[in-house]
Protein backbone atom coordinates (compact mmCIF):
# COMPACT_ATOMS: atom_id res chain seq x y z
CA UNK A 1 0.00 0.00 0.00
CA UNK A 2 1.12 3.55 -0.69
CA UNK A 3 1.68 6.12 2.05
CA UNK A 4 -1.55 7.88 1.08
CA UNK A 5 -3.52 4.64 1.32
CA UNK A 6 -2.01 3.82 4.71
CA UNK A 7 -2.77 7.32 5.99
CA UNK A 8 -6.34 7.06 4.72
CA UNK A 9 -6.79 3.75 6.54
CA UNK A 10 -5.37 5.26 9.73
CA UNK A 11 -7.80 8.19 9.40
CA UNK A 12 -10.74 5.80 9.29
CA UNK A 13 -9.74 4.09 12.53
CA UNK A 14 -10.57 5.18 16.05
CA UNK A 15 -8.25 4.18 18.91
CA UNK A 16 -11.14 3.48 21.26
CA UNK A 17 -12.80 1.06 18.82
CA UNK A 18 -9.77 -1.11 17.97
CA UNK A 19 -6.57 0.16 19.64
CA UNK A 20 -4.38 -2.72 18.45
CA UNK A 21 -5.34 -2.29 14.81
CA UNK A 22 -4.83 1.48 15.12
CA UNK A 23 -1.36 0.92 16.61
CA UNK A 24 -0.29 -1.51 13.87
CA UNK A 25 -1.52 0.87 11.17
CA UNK A 26 0.18 3.84 12.86
CA UNK A 27 3.43 1.84 12.92
CA UNK A 28 3.11 1.09 9.20
CA UNK A 29 2.37 4.74 8.40
CA UNK A 30 5.40 5.88 10.42
CA UNK A 31 7.62 3.33 8.67
CA UNK A 32 6.48 4.47 5.23
CA UNK A 33 6.79 8.17 6.09
CA UNK A 34 10.28 7.76 7.57
CA UNK A 35 11.56 6.16 4.36
CA UNK A 36 10.44 9.24 2.41
CA UNK A 37 11.27 11.87 5.03
CA UNK A 38 13.20 14.90 3.80
CA UNK A 39 13.71 16.74 7.06
CA UNK A 40 13.79 16.46 10.86
CA UNK A 41 10.20 17.63 11.36
CA UNK A 42 8.87 14.70 9.34
CA UNK A 43 11.02 12.25 11.28
CA UNK A 44 9.89 13.65 14.62
CA UNK A 45 6.27 13.30 13.51
CA UNK A 46 7.03 9.63 12.79
CA UNK A 47 8.47 9.24 16.28
CA UNK A 48 5.27 10.67 17.79
CA UNK A 49 3.20 8.06 15.96
CA UNK A 50 5.58 5.27 16.98
CA UNK A 51 5.48 6.38 20.61
CA UNK A 52 1.67 6.21 20.63
CA UNK A 53 1.74 2.79 18.96
CA UNK A 54 4.31 1.54 21.49
CA UNK A 55 2.17 2.66 24.41
CA UNK A 56 -0.64 0.48 23.09
CA UNK A 57 1.38 -2.51 21.90
CA UNK A 58 3.54 -2.66 25.01
CA UNK A 59 6.44 -5.02 25.58
CA UNK A 60 4.35 -6.93 28.12
CA UNK A 61 1.29 -7.37 25.84
CA UNK A 62 2.92 -7.67 22.40
CA UNK A 63 6.70 -8.04 22.65
CA UNK A 64 7.18 -8.84 18.94
CA UNK A 65 5.20 -5.83 17.72
CA UNK A 66 6.83 -3.64 20.36
CA UNK A 67 10.27 -4.72 19.15
CA UNK A 68 9.32 -3.79 15.57
CA UNK A 69 8.12 -0.39 16.72
CA UNK A 70 11.40 0.17 18.54
CA UNK A 71 13.36 -0.81 15.42
CA UNK A 72 11.48 1.78 13.37
CA UNK A 73 12.07 4.39 16.08
CA UNK A 74 15.78 3.54 16.17
CA UNK A 75 16.04 4.19 12.45
CA UNK A 76 14.38 7.58 12.90
CA UNK A 77 16.79 8.51 15.70
CA UNK A 78 19.73 7.47 13.46
CA UNK A 79 18.51 9.69 10.64
CA UNK A 80 18.17 12.56 13.11
CA UNK A 81 21.76 12.07 14.22
CA UNK A 82 20.67 11.07 17.74
CA UNK A 83 23.26 8.33 18.04
CA UNK A 84 23.00 7.51 21.72
CA UNK A 85 19.21 7.28 21.59
CA UNK A 86 19.39 5.16 18.43
CA UNK A 87 21.83 2.71 20.05
CA UNK A 88 19.70 2.39 23.18
CA UNK A 89 16.54 1.87 21.14
CA UNK A 90 18.08 -0.85 18.98
CA UNK A 91 19.43 -2.56 22.11
CA UNK A 92 15.87 -2.78 23.46
CA UNK A 93 14.46 -3.90 20.11
CA UNK A 94 16.91 -6.81 19.87
CA UNK A 95 15.79 -8.11 23.28
CA UNK A 96 12.10 -8.14 22.32
CA UNK A 97 12.65 -9.69 18.88
CA UNK A 98 14.97 -12.42 20.14
CA UNK A 99 13.32 -15.82 19.63
CA UNK A 100 10.08 -14.22 18.42
CA UNK A 101 10.82 -12.67 15.01
CA UNK A 102 12.13 -14.58 12.01
CA UNK A 103 15.88 -15.11 11.75
CA UNK A 104 15.96 -12.58 8.90
CA UNK A 105 14.20 -9.89 10.92
CA UNK A 106 16.36 -10.53 13.98
CA UNK A 107 19.53 -10.36 11.89
CA UNK A 108 18.47 -7.11 10.24
CA UNK A 109 17.90 -5.52 13.65
CA UNK A 110 21.25 -6.83 14.91
CA UNK A 111 22.91 -5.14 11.93
CA UNK A 112 21.22 -1.88 12.92
CA UNK A 113 22.38 -2.40 16.50
CA UNK A 114 25.96 -2.94 15.39
CA UNK A 115 25.91 0.07 13.10
CA UNK A 116 24.49 2.28 15.84
CA UNK A 117 27.23 1.21 18.24
CA UNK A 118 29.91 1.91 15.65
CA UNK A 119 28.48 5.37 15.06
CA UNK A 120 28.46 5.92 18.82
CA UNK A 121 32.19 5.19 18.91
CA UNK A 122 31.88 1.70 20.40
CA UNK A 123 33.46 -0.28 17.55
CA UNK A 124 34.38 -3.19 19.83
CA UNK A 125 30.79 -3.41 21.07
CA UNK A 126 29.49 -3.50 17.48
CA UNK A 127 31.29 -6.71 16.56
CA UNK A 128 29.23 -9.07 18.74
CA UNK A 129 25.76 -8.22 17.32
CA UNK A 130 27.12 -8.16 13.77
CA UNK A 131 28.66 -11.59 14.27
CA UNK A 132 25.34 -12.86 15.64
CA UNK A 133 23.58 -11.52 12.56
CA UNK A 134 25.96 -13.41 10.25
CA UNK A 135 25.52 -16.59 12.29
CA UNK A 136 21.72 -16.30 12.17
CA UNK A 137 21.80 -16.02 8.40
CA UNK A 138 24.00 -19.09 8.11
CA UNK A 139 21.47 -21.26 9.98
CA UNK A 140 18.92 -23.23 8.00
CA UNK A 141 18.80 -25.01 4.68
CA UNK A 142 17.53 -23.96 1.29
CA UNK A 143 15.33 -20.88 1.23
CA UNK A 144 13.00 -19.44 -1.40
CA UNK A 145 14.76 -17.24 -3.95
CA UNK A 146 13.44 -14.01 -2.45
CA UNK A 147 14.47 -15.00 1.07
CA UNK A 148 17.89 -16.08 -0.22
CA UNK A 149 18.40 -12.65 -1.75
CA UNK A 150 17.40 -10.97 1.52
CA UNK A 151 19.75 -13.20 3.50
CA UNK A 152 22.55 -12.34 1.08
CA UNK A 153 21.83 -8.61 1.49
CA UNK A 154 21.84 -8.84 5.29
CA UNK A 155 25.05 -10.89 5.38
CA UNK A 156 26.72 -8.35 3.09
CA UNK A 157 25.60 -5.46 5.32
CA UNK A 158 26.75 -7.29 8.46
CA UNK A 159 30.14 -8.14 6.97
CA UNK A 160 30.65 -4.58 5.72
CA UNK A 161 29.70 -3.03 9.05
CA UNK A 162 31.85 -5.51 10.97
CA UNK A 163 34.75 -4.73 8.63
CA UNK A 164 34.30 -1.03 9.32
CA UNK A 165 34.19 -1.68 13.08
CA UNK A 166 37.45 -3.68 12.91
CA UNK A 167 38.90 -0.95 10.66
CA UNK A 168 38.02 1.74 13.18
CA UNK A 169 39.89 -0.10 15.95
CA UNK A 170 43.06 0.25 13.80
CA UNK A 171 45.32 -2.36 15.34
CA UNK A 172 47.31 -4.74 13.15
CA UNK A 173 45.02 -7.62 14.14
CA UNK A 174 41.81 -5.63 13.66
CA UNK A 175 42.98 -4.36 10.27
CA UNK A 176 43.67 -7.94 9.22
CA UNK A 177 40.18 -8.94 10.40
CA UNK A 178 38.71 -5.95 8.52
CA UNK A 179 40.41 -7.04 5.29
CA UNK A 180 38.97 -10.55 5.64
CA UNK A 181 35.47 -9.15 6.20
CA UNK A 182 35.73 -6.64 3.34
CA UNK A 183 36.79 -9.44 0.99
CA UNK A 184 33.91 -11.63 2.13
CA UNK A 185 31.42 -8.77 1.77
CA UNK A 186 32.55 -8.10 -1.81
CA UNK A 187 31.24 -11.54 -2.78
CA UNK A 188 27.72 -10.67 -1.58
CA UNK A 189 27.09 -7.42 -3.48
CA UNK A 190 25.85 -6.86 -7.02
CA UNK A 191 28.56 -5.93 -9.50
CA UNK A 192 27.09 -2.48 -10.21
CA UNK A 193 25.81 -1.56 -6.76
CA UNK A 194 27.25 1.34 -4.75
CA UNK A 195 27.74 -1.02 -1.78
CA UNK A 196 30.36 -2.89 -3.80
CA UNK A 197 32.17 0.33 -4.63
CA UNK A 198 32.23 1.46 -1.00
CA UNK A 199 33.37 -1.99 0.16
CA UNK A 200 36.21 -2.02 -2.36
CA UNK A 201 37.22 1.44 -1.16
CA UNK A 202 37.13 0.25 2.45
CA UNK A 203 39.29 -2.73 1.53
CA UNK A 204 41.85 -0.48 -0.16
CA UNK A 205 41.94 1.86 2.84
CA UNK A 206 42.48 -1.03 5.28
CA UNK A 207 45.26 -2.49 3.12
CA UNK A 208 46.95 0.90 2.93
CA UNK A 209 46.65 1.41 6.68
CA UNK A 210 48.11 -2.04 7.35
CA UNK A 211 51.01 -1.23 5.03
CA UNK A 212 51.86 1.82 7.15
CA UNK A 213 52.55 -0.62 9.99
CA UNK A 214 54.10 -3.55 8.12
CA UNK A 215 55.72 -1.92 5.05
CA UNK A 216 54.83 -4.73 2.65
CA UNK A 217 54.85 -3.81 -1.03
CA UNK A 218 52.14 -6.32 -1.95
CA UNK A 219 49.70 -4.58 0.40
CA UNK A 220 50.07 -1.32 -1.54
CA UNK A 221 49.62 -3.13 -4.86
CA UNK A 222 46.45 -4.75 -3.52
CA UNK A 223 45.20 -1.39 -2.23
CA UNK A 224 45.75 0.22 -5.63
CA UNK A 225 43.84 -2.61 -7.34
CA UNK A 226 40.96 -2.23 -4.85
CA UNK A 227 40.73 1.55 -5.39
CA UNK A 228 40.87 1.11 -9.16
CA UNK A 229 38.04 -1.43 -8.98
CA UNK A 230 36.02 0.88 -6.75
CA UNK A 231 36.25 3.62 -9.38
CA UNK A 232 34.68 1.29 -11.93
CA UNK A 233 31.57 1.23 -9.72
CA UNK A 234 31.68 4.69 -8.13
CA UNK A 235 31.79 6.54 -11.43
CA UNK A 236 32.08 10.31 -11.66
CA UNK A 237 28.66 10.57 -13.34
CA UNK A 238 26.71 8.36 -10.92
CA UNK A 239 28.53 8.98 -7.61
CA UNK A 240 30.65 12.13 -8.04
CA UNK A 241 31.49 12.73 -4.37
CA UNK A 242 32.38 9.09 -3.66
CA UNK A 243 34.36 9.00 -6.90
CA UNK A 244 36.40 12.00 -5.76
CA UNK A 245 37.09 10.33 -2.40
CA UNK A 246 38.30 7.19 -4.18
CA UNK A 247 40.42 9.26 -6.59
CA UNK A 248 42.18 10.85 -3.61
CA UNK A 249 42.69 7.48 -1.94
CA UNK A 250 44.18 6.04 -5.12
CA UNK A 251 46.55 9.02 -5.34
CA UNK A 252 47.73 8.41 -1.77
CA UNK A 253 48.31 4.75 -2.61
CA UNK A 254 50.38 5.69 -5.67
CA UNK A 255 52.37 8.09 -3.52
CA UNK A 256 53.01 5.32 -1.00
CA UNK A 257 54.20 2.89 -3.67
CA UNK A 258 56.42 5.51 -5.33
CA UNK A 259 57.43 3.42 -8.33
CA UNK A 260 58.41 5.18 -11.59
CA UNK A 261 55.46 7.26 -12.85
CA UNK A 262 53.46 6.80 -9.64
CA UNK A 263 53.81 10.41 -8.52
CA UNK A 264 52.63 11.61 -11.93
CA UNK A 265 49.70 9.19 -11.68
CA UNK A 266 48.92 10.62 -8.24
CA UNK A 267 48.84 14.18 -9.60
CA UNK A 268 46.21 13.20 -12.17
CA UNK A 269 44.04 11.53 -9.56
CA UNK A 270 44.29 14.50 -7.22
CA UNK A 271 43.36 16.89 -10.01
CA UNK A 272 40.29 14.74 -10.69
CA UNK A 273 39.33 14.85 -7.00
CA UNK A 274 39.79 18.61 -6.73
CA UNK A 275 37.72 19.18 -9.87
CA UNK A 276 34.77 17.53 -8.07
CA UNK A 277 35.12 18.80 -4.51
CA UNK A 278 33.42 22.15 -4.02
CA UNK A 279 35.38 24.05 -1.35
CA UNK A 280 32.11 25.63 -0.19
CA UNK A 281 30.37 22.27 0.35
CA UNK A 282 33.30 19.89 0.87
CA UNK A 283 35.76 22.19 2.60
CA UNK A 284 37.52 19.49 4.65
CA UNK A 285 37.87 17.07 1.72
CA UNK A 286 39.03 19.85 -0.60
CA UNK A 287 41.70 20.97 1.87
CA UNK A 288 42.99 17.41 2.35
CA UNK A 289 43.19 16.86 -1.41
CA UNK A 290 44.88 20.22 -1.97
CA UNK A 291 47.44 19.41 0.72
CA UNK A 292 48.10 16.02 -0.88
CA UNK A 293 48.56 17.64 -4.29
CA UNK A 294 51.06 20.17 -2.92
CA UNK A 295 53.01 17.37 -1.23
CA UNK A 296 53.13 15.20 -4.37
CA UNK A 297 54.09 18.12 -6.61
CA UNK A 298 56.90 19.03 -4.26
CA UNK A 299 58.22 15.47 -4.50
CA UNK A 300 57.98 15.59 -8.30
CA UNK A 301 59.78 18.94 -8.41
CA UNK A 302 62.87 17.35 -6.91
CA UNK A 303 63.45 15.51 -10.18
CA UNK A 304 61.67 17.86 -12.61
CA UNK A 305 61.74 21.30 -11.03
CA UNK A 306 60.16 23.27 -13.87
CA UNK A 307 57.55 20.82 -15.14
CA UNK A 308 53.86 21.76 -15.11
CA UNK A 309 50.98 19.45 -14.18
CA UNK A 310 50.10 19.00 -17.85
CA UNK A 311 53.76 18.39 -18.53
CA UNK A 312 53.73 15.55 -16.02
CA UNK A 313 50.56 14.25 -17.68
CA UNK A 314 52.12 14.18 -21.16
CA UNK A 315 55.29 12.62 -19.77
CA UNK A 316 53.19 9.92 -18.15
CA UNK A 317 51.41 9.15 -21.42
CA UNK A 318 54.60 8.10 -23.18
CA UNK A 319 55.80 6.06 -20.20
CA UNK A 320 52.86 3.67 -19.79
CA UNK A 321 51.33 0.91 -21.88
CA UNK A 322 48.57 1.43 -24.42
CA UNK A 323 45.73 0.39 -22.12
CA UNK A 324 46.68 2.83 -19.38
CA UNK A 325 47.42 5.57 -21.91
CA UNK A 326 43.95 5.16 -23.44
CA UNK A 327 42.32 5.37 -20.02
CA UNK A 328 44.35 8.43 -19.00
CA UNK A 329 43.55 10.30 -22.21
CA UNK A 330 39.86 9.42 -22.06
CA UNK A 331 39.55 10.55 -18.45
CA UNK A 332 41.43 13.81 -19.03
CA UNK A 333 39.55 14.73 -22.21
CA UNK A 334 36.19 13.92 -20.64
CA UNK A 335 37.02 16.15 -17.70
CA UNK A 336 38.14 18.95 -20.04
CA UNK A 337 34.91 18.66 -22.03
CA UNK A 338 33.00 19.51 -18.84
CA UNK A 339 35.03 22.65 -18.17
CA UNK A 340 34.14 26.16 -19.45
CA UNK A 341 35.38 26.64 -23.05
CA UNK A 342 38.07 29.13 -22.03
CA UNK A 343 39.60 26.61 -19.62
CA UNK A 344 39.32 23.60 -21.93
CA UNK A 345 40.75 25.47 -24.94
CA UNK A 346 43.66 26.77 -22.87
CA UNK A 347 44.53 23.30 -21.59
CA UNK A 348 44.18 21.77 -25.05
CA UNK A 349 46.58 24.38 -26.42
CA UNK A 350 49.11 23.55 -23.71
CA UNK A 351 48.78 19.81 -24.30
CA UNK A 352 49.19 20.26 -28.06
CA UNK A 353 52.31 22.36 -27.55
CA UNK A 354 53.78 19.74 -25.21
CA UNK A 355 52.97 16.96 -27.67
CA UNK A 356 54.93 18.69 -30.43
CA UNK A 357 57.98 18.61 -28.19
CA UNK A 358 57.90 14.81 -28.25
CA UNK A 359 59.72 12.53 -30.62
CA UNK A 360 57.56 11.70 -33.66
CA UNK A 361 57.09 8.10 -32.53
CA UNK A 362 55.87 9.17 -29.09
CA UNK A 363 53.69 11.84 -30.67
CA UNK A 364 51.99 9.19 -32.82
CA UNK A 365 51.44 6.94 -29.81
CA UNK A 366 49.58 9.68 -27.96
CA UNK A 367 47.57 10.66 -31.06
CA UNK A 368 46.39 7.05 -31.38
CA UNK A 369 44.76 7.44 -27.99
CA UNK A 370 43.68 11.05 -28.44
CA UNK A 371 41.93 11.00 -31.82
CA UNK A 372 39.50 8.10 -31.09
CA UNK A 373 38.68 9.68 -27.73
CA UNK A 374 37.87 13.03 -29.33
CA UNK A 375 35.50 11.31 -31.76
CA UNK A 376 33.38 10.22 -28.78
CA UNK A 377 33.12 13.73 -27.30
CA UNK A 378 31.06 16.76 -28.35
CA UNK A 379 32.05 18.42 -31.64
CA UNK A 380 33.27 21.49 -29.79
CA UNK A 381 36.03 19.44 -28.16
CA UNK A 382 37.08 17.87 -31.45
CA UNK A 383 37.19 21.27 -33.15
CA UNK A 384 39.12 22.91 -30.30
CA UNK A 385 41.66 20.04 -30.18
CA UNK A 386 42.20 20.05 -33.94
CA UNK A 387 42.72 23.82 -33.89
CA UNK A 388 45.20 23.48 -31.02
CA UNK A 389 47.15 20.75 -32.84
CA UNK A 390 47.36 22.81 -36.02
CA UNK A 391 48.66 25.86 -34.16
CA UNK A 392 51.20 23.72 -32.30
CA UNK A 393 52.40 22.17 -35.57
CA UNK A 394 52.85 25.60 -37.11
CA UNK A 395 54.89 26.81 -34.14
CA UNK A 396 57.08 23.70 -34.00
CA UNK A 397 60.42 23.22 -35.73
CA UNK A 398 59.22 20.07 -37.49
CA UNK A 399 55.78 20.94 -38.82
CA UNK A 400 55.96 18.56 -41.75
CA UNK A 401 56.91 15.65 -39.48
CA UNK A 402 54.00 16.24 -37.11
CA UNK A 403 51.60 16.89 -40.02
CA UNK A 404 52.57 13.53 -41.52
CA UNK A 405 52.16 11.74 -38.17
CA UNK A 406 48.71 13.24 -37.70
CA UNK A 407 47.69 12.28 -41.22
CA UNK A 408 48.84 8.68 -40.67
CA UNK A 409 46.80 8.37 -37.48
CA UNK A 410 43.66 9.85 -39.06
CA UNK A 411 44.06 7.50 -42.03
CA UNK A 412 44.65 4.41 -39.89
CA UNK A 413 42.01 4.90 -37.21
CA UNK A 414 39.13 6.74 -38.88
CA UNK A 415 36.92 5.69 -41.76
CA UNK A 416 34.40 7.27 -44.10
CA UNK A 417 32.59 10.36 -42.78
CA UNK A 418 34.70 10.51 -39.59
CA UNK A 419 37.94 10.73 -41.55
CA UNK A 420 36.50 13.38 -43.88
CA UNK A 421 35.13 15.34 -40.92
CA UNK A 422 38.47 15.49 -39.12
CA UNK A 423 40.41 16.42 -42.25
CA UNK A 424 37.92 19.19 -43.03
CA UNK A 425 38.40 20.64 -39.54
CA UNK A 426 42.18 20.41 -39.82
CA UNK A 427 42.23 22.05 -43.25
CA UNK A 428 39.98 24.85 -41.98
CA UNK A 429 42.76 25.57 -39.47
CA UNK A 430 45.47 25.81 -42.12
CA UNK A 431 46.63 22.19 -42.15
CA UNK A 432 47.77 20.97 -45.54
CA UNK A 433 47.61 17.24 -45.94
CA UNK A 434 51.11 15.84 -46.72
Amino acid sequence: MSVAELEAELGRLQIRDDPDRWAVTAYRVAMARSELATGPDELRACLVLLDKAGRILTAARAPLEHGRILTAAGNCHRQLGERKQAATTFDEAVVHLDGRASATEQAATLVNQGLARTELGDAAGAIEPLTRAIELMSIGGESPTGDRAERRRIVGAALLNRAQAHHTMATEKSLGDAIVDYQAAIETFDSDGPQLGMTLHGLGSALLELNRRQRREELVDQAIAAFQDSLLVLTANSFPFQNAIAQHSLAVAYEARAQPNDLARAVGRLEAALSTFDPRLHKAQWQVAATSLARVEQALAEGQPHQSRLGHFVGLLISVDESERNALVRERMLRLSQQPPVKSESDLATVAELLTQLEPHDYSLVLRSLIPTLMELPDAMLEAACAALCRAHQMSRSQSTYDAALDDVVHDLLFGPQRVRVRDILEANGWIRP
